[in-house]
């Protein structure tokens, strides 16, 4: 067995720091290309290996040969290259569910608002078929002046304008809930 050989296992199998560099130089830079050419990130891969060596020198493993080191190494890489990979895989899934979950919120959120704009409109549209005197009280209660108000601003008895009022009101109704079944069929 060579000298390097020799150091290497006795920095893994002996934890000793001095030997730990020889691993470290004789692995390193190739189990990087191979992480690398799985995960397609150079970066990922510096980190996953780094893991792996700090995993080693905190276990209790020992390695007769450096062959087995080098096969455990390997099988590392390559384990922990994939278990990333699938880890990005479900962020990537989570965070589609995410985004879909959050498009279909706006467009319920989208549909509410469409619908409240629309019949907005059509209660504008049926305010106008109104008779005239029953339509400016109808768009005066819509102000929010008070039926005293509406009755001194146009001149006219407080009972016309609650009955006027009741009548304006009621057809609105009729035609607004027509209007409304349409939107939930």
């Amino acid at each position: 067995m060579s000298i390097e050989c020799h150091e290497i296992l006795k920095a893994v199998n002996q934890k000793d720091l001095k030997s730990w560099k020889t691993l470290y130089d004789f692995y390193y830079s190739a189990l990087c290309s191979y992480a690398n050419s799985i995960i397609k990130d150079s970066e990922t891969a510096k980190d996953l290996v780094q893991d792996i060596l700090i995993k080693i020198w905190d276990s209790n493993g020992h390695f007769k040969e450096v062959k087995d080191l080098t096969w455990f190494l390997y099988r590392a890489v390559y384990n922990n290259s994939l278990y990333h990979l699938r880890s990005l895989q479900v962020r990537e899934k989570a965070f589609r569910q995410i985004a879909a979950e959050e498009q279909l919120e706006f467009d319920d959120e989208q549909f509410a608002f469409t619908v409240q704009e629309e019949l907005i409109r059509q209660l504008y549209v049926y305010i106008d078929d109104l008779p005239k005197d029953r339509r400016e009280i109808i768009l005066l209660s819509l102000k929010g002046y008070s039926g005293n108000e509406i009755a001194e601003t146009l001149g006219i008895t407080i009972n016309t304008v609650k009955k006027q009022k009741n009548r304006g009101f009621k057809y609105l109704r009729e035609k607004l809930q027509d209007s409304v079944w349409l939107f939930l069929l």
